[in-house]
Order: C-alpha cells, then structure tokens, then sequence
C-alpha cells in the first residue's frame, strides 16, 4: 500500500437497483481520489449496464444465473482468483450473499486484505418467519467475527444489528446517500388539474406496489399516479389497474430525475426498508413523502414536516394521507424535504466518512 493511494475491490452478488445507484457514487469519487486503476469490481455479469462509469474501472464479473447458491460459488471461485493476483487493501462487500460467499470461504485466512461488508439491508429484518430471522440473524452475528467492519446505512439497522448480538466495535453507520449533482432530460406530461402522485420499484411484496394500487383506486379521479418499476419473476403481479394510475416500466435514471420534478407527493408504503435510494432522490428534488413506518424510513420523513408517516399494510391510512397533503402542504414539505436532503444525504458525507474508515483500517 502507498502513503495516499489504496487498492479497493467491490464486490456484490446482485446490484440492480439502489445498490448500483450506491456503487456508482462510490466508485467516481475512489477513482478519482486513488486512480481508476486502483479500484476494482467483481459484480454479476448480466447487470453490470447499471453502473454509470464502468469503463472507467478495473471491472470483474462473474456469470450471474438465477440461483443465488450457485452466484455465492461462483464468487467465491472469481475472488480467489483476483485475490492471487492483485494486493487489495479493501474489499468492501455488498449485500448479503455476497457477504456470505467472502466472509465463509476466505473470513478465516491470515493474509487477507481488510473485508467492510455493508448488507444494504438486513435480510433479517423482513417480514418473514420468526425461525428464519432467526437463523439469518445468527449466521450474520458468527460472520461479523470474520469482518474488520460492518457498515449500517440507518440507525434502525444498526440497531438491529445491535439486537441480534453483532458486537457494537465491529459497526458503524454512514447513511446512505446521492449526489448533489444529476441530470434531467424528460417532459413528464401529467393530467390537468389533477393530485400528482409517483411510485418507483419493483412490484414485489416488500415495495407494497399492491397496497398503492388500491390506494389509487379508492383516491378516485382527484388525482393521477406514476409508477416507475415491472414485475419481475417471483414479484407479485399486479391485475385490473385503475384508469388513474400507469405504469412506465423501468426508466434511465435522468429521465426518473423528470418525474421526481414533476410530481407533488412521492409515495413509499413498503412493508419493511432501509434507506431506499428512491427516497433520497425524493428528497433531493424537494418533494413531499408519504411513507410506512419501517426500517430507515422515519430517519428520512418527519411526520407533518417534509411528509407523513402511515402504517405498512393500511390502505385505508394511505388514502387518508394522499388526501390530507393540501397544495401548501407541497410546498412546504417539498422545501423540508430539500432541506433534509442538504443537511444528512449528500454524497460528500458518505464519501469522505468511507475514506476516514478506510484508512483508519490500515496502518
């Protein structure tokens, strides 16, 4: 290792979505501080078209299939390969197979760089049986002591962490976050006169996508929505959509950018969180929230200030809410909102806080 430069690899067994919006905050900035040739990905050869800067980098795959088992193999085969030719000083891990495959094959050996692992999310915080919770959580807690740190991206994971026995020296919490800076490149054309509402994720249980359907067709003709996402295999699909609501399947980022503009309540009835990206670009557009109450998410809405809190799995609630943010309200809260984003969730704040572990982790 040099006196200023460090030789990083990422690694994740599955990026599509907020993790490859978080990637591509992280790798620009590591590789403009320690060179483009000193950061490394070893990422599932089918998505790594979500990284914006990919040619800019050392870039591994591996060949990703729908097995998840066979990915961990996989990953495992591909980094033992890298880590004989390359002296890492980092290995940041993403996600928790990933973190299985790394922390269990090569956690134990002597000679190894430095491994941070970031869940993006407690697989053990999901609405799941109590066993199996269980089970991941104590899997989590014996690889932690095969982890120098464990980065948690909301208080309420790290306190999660906490409650599960991963020892509190072993983490840390940088939140997550996006740049200030971001492109906009779309007209979005809404309805005249109309509420305007915007959903963006996958149609799967966690999101809620089902709960904000009905919700949309209990609103009634007040008010339009959005919906940036698709179901994928094993999601819930999603039959009869109200005349109300239009799904735009998934977009490139600067034309999400557009309908964060343009809409007046961004809307996110998941049924449990972390600290979703789609959020943070809410925030960063200056827009108002409507939210569950899960995870991270009370960390990014204050009830009444910049949005409104409501319980997961109620529709009802989440009607009563659409309909109780009035046109001051969308102001109001959009500048809270705007404000929040400034002070918590810029990407100078993470980026730095990743640096000072970094080198804190090294002699």
């Amino acid at each position: 290792m040099s006196t200023t430069n460090l030789v990083i690899l990422h690694v994740s067994e599955r990026i599509k979505g907020g993790t490859a919006s978080y990637l591509n905050e992280v790798l620009e900035y590591q590789s403009v501080k320690f060179g483009t040739e000193n950061i490394h990905t070893l990422l599932p050869e089918s998505q790594i078209s979500g990284l914006t800067n990919s040619r800019n980098i050392c870039l591994y795959v591996f060949k990703d299939s729908s097995s998840r088992i066979c990915n961990i193999f996989k990953i495992s085969q591909e980094f033992h390969q890298l880590i004989n030719k390359h002296n890492f000083d980092i290995v940041h891990i993403h996600g928790t197979f990933a973190g299985f495959a790394i922390r269990l094959f090569f956690g134990w050996k002597k000679r190894r760089p430095k491994f941070v692992y970031c869940a993006h999310g407690w697989a053990f915080d999901r609405e799941s049986s109590a066993w199996k919770n269980w089970s991941i959580g104590f899997i989590e807690r014996l690889l932690s002591y095969l982890t120098e740190v464990i980065i948690c991206i909301s208080d309420h994971e790290y306190q999660s962490a906490l409650r599960v026995g991963i020892p509190k020296e072993k983490t840390i919490t940088i939140v997550n976050a996006i740049s200030r800076e971001y492109v906009s490149e779309s007209n979005v054309e809404w309805p005249k006169g109309k509420r305007r509402f915007l959903f963006a994720g996958r149609f799967d249980r966690q999101k809620g996508m089902d709960v904000f359907v009905e919700a949309m067709r209990n609103f009634g003709s007040e008010g339009f929505a959005y919906v940036i996402g698709e179901a994928s295999e094993g999601d819930i699909a999603i039959h009869n959509l109200p005349e109300n609501l239009k799904v735009t399947g998934w977009l490139q980022r600067n034309v999400v950018q557009s309908y964060f503009e343009s809409c007046d309540v961004f809307v996110i009835p998941s049924r449990w969180e972390g600290v979703p990206i789609s959020a943070l670009e809410a925030l960063r557009a200056g827009r108002a929230l409507i939210a569950s109450r899960v995870g991270g998410l009370p960390e990014l809405v204050t009830d009444g200030v910049n949005g409104i809190l409501i319980n997961k799995n109620s529709v009802d609630e989440l009607v009563i809410a659409m309909r109780k943010i009035s046109d001051q309200d969308v102001v109001a809260m959009g500048n809270a909102s705007r404000e929040r984003f400034e002070n918590f969730f810029t990407s100078e704040r993470l980026n730095l806080a990743l640096i000072k572990l970094y080198r804190k982790l090294l002699p």
